[in-house]
């Protein structure tokens, strides 16, 4: 007969603790991956690390059940000891990537990219790098967000380009969180990282304003067309190249403010990880224009904004 503290467990606790003791392991793995690529100032980064990266965060961490549901006051010994195990290799996971942000962010992952399209489509090919990543970006180009990473090409090429490395941060900043406040405040982790939705976050109206005021003058020449799929997250490769950070971070915050708070706080990650810039360098950033520092046309610019904002771009419902 079943106790009422065992009947109160509405967890599979071997799969829990299992969890709990494999994430341990790989990140005791991940956390030596690491500090080799960190020693050999990124030459040790390749296919093969991105590939296990990738898998690692889809097919293991995105499905472990670490979730605390046991009760404070029945909690079991053991589970403490394994998640006090948990965050001791989870902390130097963390620490290297603050410590070493820029090299992760510097390897080369484009290079890996055309070297496998070369490799595995124009073995024979005398382009050079140039004309190759323009036939391989066009290929892209055709294709909507959700089929192209879904597709072939993504899964067996196109997954090199991204920073799993700030995916596996991230994954270890959330899980860290959940150890240090005992659970409390539980919210799932958003496995979308690749940011595949059918929002539609901004329309025409208000990429045309941003268009019209800002070309070429926050970020560089750029189709209208081209910032209407970048702003919406709707793009397969990065048409967005920034010519003043302090002002398209500006820019970026007065959009999210017109978006309800939930959906803006979603906008706002994915655009960050178009432009490959973290949140710590993003609110480094979009305040500049507007504190004591700013310079001159700074101030100018930031009242042209705001009063645009005011006048001609609404805030948007749900």
């Amino acid at each position: 007969m079943k106790n009422k503290e065992e009947e109160n467990e509405t967890v599979n606790v071997n799969n829990t603790d299992g969890s709990i003791v494999l994430l341990a392991k790989l990140y005791s793995d991940i956390n030596k991956y690491w500090a080799s690529e960190v020693n050999s100032n990124g030459s040790n980064f390749d296919f093969d690390s991105q590939d296990i990266y990738r898998h690692l965060l889809e097919n293991v961490m995105f499905i472990s059940e670490i979730i605390e549901k046991i009760n404070p006051e029945t909690e079991k010994e053991e589970r403490i000891v394994l998640l006090e195990h948990l965050h001791k290799s989870i902390i130097p996971n963390i620490t290297i990537y603050k410590k070493h942000i820029e090299l992760f962010k510097k390897l080369p992952r484009k290079k890996l990219e055309l070297n496998e399209f070369r490799k595995r489509k124009y073995p024979e090919s005398t382009k050079n790098d140039k004309e190759l990543e323009s036939l391989l970006y066009k290929i892209k180009e055709i294709q909507n967000r959700e089929k192209y990473f879904s597709s072939d090409l993504y899964n067996n090429i196109g997954f090199l380009t991204h920073n799993f490395h700030e995916e596996l941060y991230l994954y270890s900043c959330y899980i860290n969180k959940l150890i240090t406040t005992n659970f409390k405040n539980f919210k799932p982790y958003d496995k979308n990282y690749l940011m595949i939705h059918d929002k539609i976050f901004f329309n025409m109206g208000i990429v045309y304003q941003i268009h019209k005021n800002y070309n070429n003058l926050a970020f560089e020449e750029i189709s209208e067309l081209e910032l209407y799929k970048v702003l919406n997250l709707q793009n397969t490769i990065s048409y967005l190249e920034i010519k003043n950070i302090n002002r398209i971070t500006y820019i970026f915050h007065k959009l999210q403010d017109i978006l309800p708070k939930h959906i803006g706080e979603q906008w706002l990650i994915g655009i960050l990880k178009e432009i490959k810039y973290t949140k710590k360098h993003y609110y480094s950033k979009y305040r500049i224009v507007k504190s004591s520092s700013a310079t001159e046309d700074e101030e100018v610019f930031a009242n042209e904004v705001d009063t645009l904002f005011n006048e001609k771009v609404k805030p948007l419902t749900s």
